[in-house]
C-alpha cells in the first residue's frame, strides 16, 4: 500500500541526519518577523502583542508549497533555541512572546465550526483586549490558510476527509508559531476525524488506498519541529484507529508519538494492530491503561463524562480532550532532595517507623511552605507573561468566559507536578531501614556526612548499593514503602489546589531530569549527579530483574492518583518477542499489569549489545528507532547523555 510519493517523502525523511527535522532558512526568517513585530507592538498588553505577531506572521512568512506533499504547510521553523539568532542588546530589549506548549486543544471544536464558525463565536463575547486578540489571531489563521491555497476552508468547515486532516496541521503549525514551544498534542485524533474518513469511505469520495497514502504524507509531516506530537487512538475504536495503526506500522518513523487505549472494551483486532505495531521496534504506540486514568482524572472533580474523554499530552500526561488547560510541566521537585533535606534537620528516632513518620511530615510541611508558593507564583507568571490568543480559541471555555487559557479561561485548569526520583527514594529508605535502624551498621549523622561529601567511604558506597529486596524485585517491604509513598506524595499535591482555583495534579516523572538535573547523593548509594530512577520504576542500581518482578513492583505505585503520567518503559530482546508467541507475550504482560492497576506501559525491544555498537558506529546504525521517553527518535540522533541512560536501563530491563 505504500505508493511512490509515500516512497519519495520516506525517503527524503530517512536521508536525514536531524532528530527533528527543521529548516534554518524558515527559523531566521519566523525569529526575523518575531522579533520585529513584538519590538514594534511592545506597548501593546501581552495578548495584543501576541496576536499582532500572529498576524505579522500570516502575511509574511514564506510559504513552500512541495509538489509531492498532500499535507501542506511546514512546522520546520520552531527552535528550540531562537535566542542563538539575536544578539544579547536585542533578547535584553525583547517583549517575550510564547507560551509552554504541552495542551492538546479542541480540534474536533475547530474542524465542526471552521472559521466562519470561529469568528461568529468569537462576535459574541463583551468588548475587552481578549476579543480584539481573538479577533485578530482568527483573522490572521484564516490568511495563513489562503496563502496556501485553500481558500474553501479559510472560510467554511472542512467537508472531506483530506480537507479536515489538513486543517488539523494548519492548526498544529499555528500553535506551534504561537508558542515556538513543543508537546502540542493531537489528543483523541480517531474521534474527531474518523466521522470525515468514513463519511468519505461510504460516498466513495475517497478510497481506502488514498486515505491511506493521506494518513502517511501526515505522518511525515509531523517529523518537523516537534519531538512530542502525541496522537492517542483507541477507547471508541473506528475504522481510522485501525488504518493510522496500519499506517505506522508500514513506514516506521518516529512521529507522530502514538498512544492506545486499552480497556474492556478494546477489539482483537485494535490488539492486533497495535502490537503489530509494538513488533516492528519503533517504541510504539504507547499503551495506557483506560479505567485508571479516567480514575486519575475524577480524583481532580473531574465528571465522569468528561474525565472518560481523555487524551495524551506530551510524553505521558492525561487531560480531557479539548476543554481542558492541563499545563502538565508547570513544575516539580526531587524526591532524593526532600531526603538529604530532612536528614540535615533530623531528630533522634529511636525506629524507622518514628523516622519515615518524621521525614513524611518534613515532605509536608516543606511541600506546603516552601514549593506551592513556587507554583502559585508559577501560575500567575504564565497568566501574565504567555496568554495566547490563538490556543485559547481553540480551547472550548476560553470564549465562553472571556479568558485566555493561561487565566483560568478552559472549562478545567489543571497545574501538572512532575515528581522526580520515586525509585531511587524507595531503595534509599531501603538501605537507612536495613543498615541504621535493623544492623545499626552506622548512624544517620554518619550517612548524612557521607551525602554530603559524596560518599568519601566507598565501603558504606557498596554496601549501600548492594544491598538486597530493592524496589523491582517484588520484595514486599519495597512494595510496601512504594506503595506507602506514592499515595502520601500523590495524596499530599491533590490535597492543595493553587488559589487561581488550579488543580495540581501529581506524575512519578519528569522529562529528562532523571538524566540532566544534578540530584545529590542518595542513600541507595548514588553518587551527586549521577542519575536518579525514571518515571515509577526501579532505581539504576537494581540487579538486572524479570519483566514479572519489576511490574509487580512497579503496580503497587498508586497510580489512580497521578493522571500526569506513571511512565513505565520495558526493554525486551528481540529473540524473546519473535512471531506470534512474541505478540502474545507483549499482551499478557500488559494486560497483567493492567489488571493490577498500572497505569501505562511501553517497550523498547532493542538489544544493549546493538545499542553499544551503534554509539561506536552511527553511521551503519541510522535506522535504529527507539523510545526514549515518552516519543520516540533514531538512536544515533540522541545526545550521549540520553544513548548512555537508555543503554544502561536496557541492560536491567527497562
Amino acid at each position: 500500500m505504500i505508493t511512490q510519493r509515500v516512497q519519495r517523502l520516506h525517503a527524503k525523511l530517512s536521508s536525514s541526519s536531524q532528530r527533528i527535522i527543521r529548516d534554518e532558512s524558515e527559523q531566521k526568517a519566523f525569529a526575523k518577523i518575531m522579533y520585529q513585530s513584538a519590538t514594534a507592538n511592545r506597548e501593546l498588553p501581552t495578548i495584543l502583542r501576541c496576536a499582532e505577531f500572529l498576524n505579522d506572521f500570516a502575511q509574511n512568512f514564506p510559504i513552500n508549497i512541495i509538489k509531492d506533499e498532500l499535507i501542506i504547510g511546514s512546522q520546520r521553523f520552531t527552535s528550540p533555541d531562537w535566542q542563538s539568532y539575536f544578539s544579547e542588546e536585542e533578547l535584553a530589549n525583547f517583549p517575550r512572546i510564547g507560551n509552554i506548549g504541552h495542551i492538546s486543544v479542541d480540534y474536533g471544536r475547530v474542524l465542526d465550526l471552521g472559521i466562519n464558525g470561529l469568528r461568529d463565536q468569537i462576535a459574541q463575547m463583551a468588548e475587552s483586549d481578549n476579543k480584539k486578540a481573538f479577533v485578530l489571531s482568527v483573522e490572521a489563521f484564516a490568511v495563513f490558510i489562503h496563502r496556501h491555497g485553500c481558500e474553501k476552508f479559510s472560510i467554511h468547515a472542512p467537508e472531506t476527509f483530506h480537507e479536515a486532516l489538513q486543517l488539523v496541521w494548519f492548526t498544529q503549525i499555528f500553535l506551534h508559531a504561537e508558542g515556538n514551544s513543543g508537546a502540542i498534542s493531537f489528543g483523541r485524533f480517531d474521534q474527531y476525524l474518523g466521522p470525515f474518513l468514513e463519511a468519505d469511505l461510504e460516498s466513495k469520495r475517497i478510497t481506502e488506498e488514498q486515505a491511506f497514502e493521506l494518513l502517511c504524507c501526515f505522518c511525515i509531516k509531523c517529523c518537523e519541529g516537534d519531538e512530542s506530537q502525541n496522537l492517542l487512538l483507541g477507547g471508541t475504536e473506528n475504522k481510522l484507529s485501525i488504518l493510522l495503526l496500519q499506517v505506522m506500522k508500514e513506514i516506521k518513523i518516529w512521529q507522530p508519538s502514538i498512544s492506545v487505549r486499552i480497556g474492556s472494551s478494546t477489539s482483537e483486532q485494535f490488539w492486533n494492530e497495535a502490537l503489530g505495531l509494538c513488533s516492528t521496534e519503533t517504541g510504539m504506540p504507547s499503551f495506557f491503561n483506560e479505567p485508571v486514568v479516567t480514575s486519575s482524572l475524577q480524583k481532580l472533580g473531574i465528571p465522569q463524562k468528561r474525565a472518560e474523554d481523555w487524551g495524551i499530552v506530551g510524553c505521558y500526561e492525561a487531560s480531557p480532550q479539548g476543554d481542558c488547560y492541563p499545563l502538565t510541566v508547570a513544575g516539580g521537585f526531587a524526591l532524593p532532595e526532600l531526603l538529604l533535606k530532612f536528614l540535615q534537620n533530623q531528630d533522634d528516632f529511636d525506629s524507622f517507623d518514628s523516622f519515615y513518620a518524621g521525614f513524611k511530615a518534613f515532605t509536608a510541611k516543606f511541600y506546603q511552605e516552601e514549593i506551592l508558593p513556587g507554583f502559585a507564583k508559577r501560575w500567575q507568571d504564565l497568566k501574565k507573561n504567555s496568554p495566547s490568543p490563538f490556543e485559547s480559541i481553540c480551547v472550548t471555555g476560553c470564549i465562553e468566559s472571556g479568558l485566555a487559557a493561561e487565566e483560568g479561561g478552559a472549562k478545567f485548569n489543571l497545574f501538572g507536578v512532575n515528581i522526580l526520583g520515586l525509585g531511587t527514594l524507595v531503595d534509599s529508605l531501603l538501605s537507612i531501614q536495613k543498615l541504621i535502624f535493623e544492623e545499626k551498621e552506622f548512624s544517620l549523622e554518619e550517612l548524612t556526612q557521607q551525602l554530603k561529601e559524596n560518599f568519601p567511604n566507598r565501603k558504606m558506597l557498596l554496601r549501600c548499593r548492594n544491598l538486597p529486596n530493592k524496589f523491582g524485585t517484588d520484595s514486599p517491604v519495597s512494595n510496601s514503602l512504594a506503595q506507602d509513598l506514592s499515595s502520601y506524595v500523590a495524596n499530599l499535591v491533590l490535597a492543595h489546589p493553587l488559589s487561581s482555583g488550579a488543580r495540581p495534579y501529581p506524575g512519578f516523572f519528569w522529562f529528562g531530569q532523571d538524566i540532566n538535573w544534578k540530584v545529590v547523593a542518595s542513600p541507595d548509594g548514588r553518587l551527586a549527579g549521577d542519575r536518579v530512577s525514571y518515571g515509577c520504576g526501579p532505581g539504576v542500581f537494581l540487579d538486572k530483574a524479570d519483566v514479572t518482578s519489576i511490574l509487580n513492583s512497579t503496580a503497587c505505585v498508586e497510580h489512580s492518583l497521578c493522571a500526569c503520567g506513571d511512565p513505565l518503559t520495558i526493554s525486551l530482546n528481540r529473540k524473546d518477542i519473535v512471531g506470534e508467541y512474541g505478540t502474545k507475550r507483549i499482551r499478557q504482560l500488559i494486560e497483567n499489569y493492567f489488571q493490577e492497576g498500572g497505569f501505562h506501559l511501553q517497550f523498547n525491544i532493542v538489544d544493549a549489545n546493538q545499542l553499544e555498537q551503534a554509539k561506536e558506529t552511527p553511521r551503519e546504525n541510522q535506522g535504529l528507532i527507539v523510545r526514549v521517553s515518552g516519543y520516540s527518535a533514531t538512536f544515533v540522533a540522541i545526545g550521549k547523555p540520553w544513548q548512555d541512560a537508555i543503554i544502561e536501563r536496557t541492560k536491567l530491563g527497562m
